[in-house]
């Protein structure tokens, strides 16, 4: 199962990142719902822009329809180097309704990483292959291909975790823009661990995430799901 699992993987990403990266149009936006469980509480959307060497990612979010009453807009940017297999993050913030929330300094030339929590800053030692919570799932349009089972670094500005993932497979998926083939790949969530990450990355659009899950630790899951991806040219 793991061979076969690899071979997916192989096959999907097997580009080299340099055509991955000229075949990824410059700008693309993707707009998402955002639903709690099965009801629609908000719309998101992001805007991914690169020139072969840099990349800026913007995403926001922020609730609607009924739920507008707990208001809620936030925002994030993550920003950084695109290099050989990966993107390379040098800076990343979140905004929750207008105020600063984190943040986070990424120097990779000695290897620290300072963050920001909304109250406090903390220098802190930067492991290798290591992306903000913004930037992770627009890596695998650059990444080489992984293994069945891979390690991560993520953060979002309180700290940096060290996670496995694991490539379920290829899952065909409804949304609004139709049917879409996906490569599916999850959190793996160790004894303890209550948070739960999916993301569902479709070929045919550059390996985009086009279904993001997170799961909190009281359960409550939060759903995006594409209603709208755009390009524009270089």
């Amino acid at each position: 199962m793991k061979h076969a699992l690899s071979c997916v993987l192989l096959l999907l990403l097997g580009l080299s990142t340099q055509l991955l990266a000229a075949a990824l149009p410059a700008r693309v936006e993707i707009r998402y719902a955002v639903q709690l469980g099965s009801m629609k509480i908000g719309e998101g959307r992001d805007v991914f822009e690169h020139d072969g060497g840099r990349y800026r990612v913007r995403s926001e979010s922020r609730t609607t329809g009924l739920a507008a009453i707990y208001r809620l807009d936030v925002r994030r940017e993550s920003r950084g180097r695109i290099e050989a297999e990966r993107l390379r993050p040098e800076y990343f913030q979140e905004v929750r309704n207008g105020k600063l929330r984190r943040q986070v300094d990424f120097d990779w030339g000695k290897r620290q990483a300072t963050l920001f929590d909304g109250e406090d800053r903390e220098v802190v030692t930067l492991p290798e292959n290591t992306w903000d919570s913004t930037s992770f799932g627009y890596n695998f349009a650059f990444a080489r291909p992984q293994p069945s089972d891979f390690p991560v670094n993520l953060t979002d500005g309180r700290r940096i975790n060290d996670y496995r993932y694991a490539i379920l497979g290829r899952e065909r998926i409804e949304t609004e823009i139709g049917a879409l083939d996906t490569l599916h790949v999850k959190k793996v969530q160790e004894e303890g661990d209550k948070r739960g990450f999916e993301v569902w990355l479709a070929p045919d659009y550059h390996h985009l995430p086009v279904r993001i899950r997170y799961v909190g630790k009281d359960g409550r899951v939060l759903d995006s799901i594409v209603t709208h991806i755009s390009y524009a040219p270089k």
